[in-house]
């Protein structure tokens, strides 16, 4: 069972908002993580929204049809938002 981040926000609420809609559309997410990346200019203070690999795909496209694409991660590795996560 792997865990990829899909969506984060600086606001908990807007992930708190994002995760009970995922669950009303069948795509159980995770507790809402902080983030623990530390940069030069500071930290990096804001939520990640995780699900399951295999829901990965259907959440982000839930997401980005609903008017939450701004806080959608796309598939990369590495990258500021998505350290060291990768879909493929």
């Amino acid at each position: 069972m792997s865990i990829v981040r899909i969506a984060y926000s600086a606001n908990f609420a807007d992930i708190g908002v994002m995760r009970a809609f995922l669950a009303e559309h069948g795509v159980p997410a995770l507790e809402p993580r902080m983030s623990s990346h530390v940069s030069i200019a500071g930290v990096d203070q804001g939520y990640y929204l995780e699900v399951l690999r295999e829901d990965a795909t259907k959440a982000r496209g839930l997401l980005r049809d609903n008017n939450f694409e701004i806080f959608v991660i796309e598939n990369r590795a590495g990258g500021f938002f998505d350290p060291g996560y990768s879909d493929g």
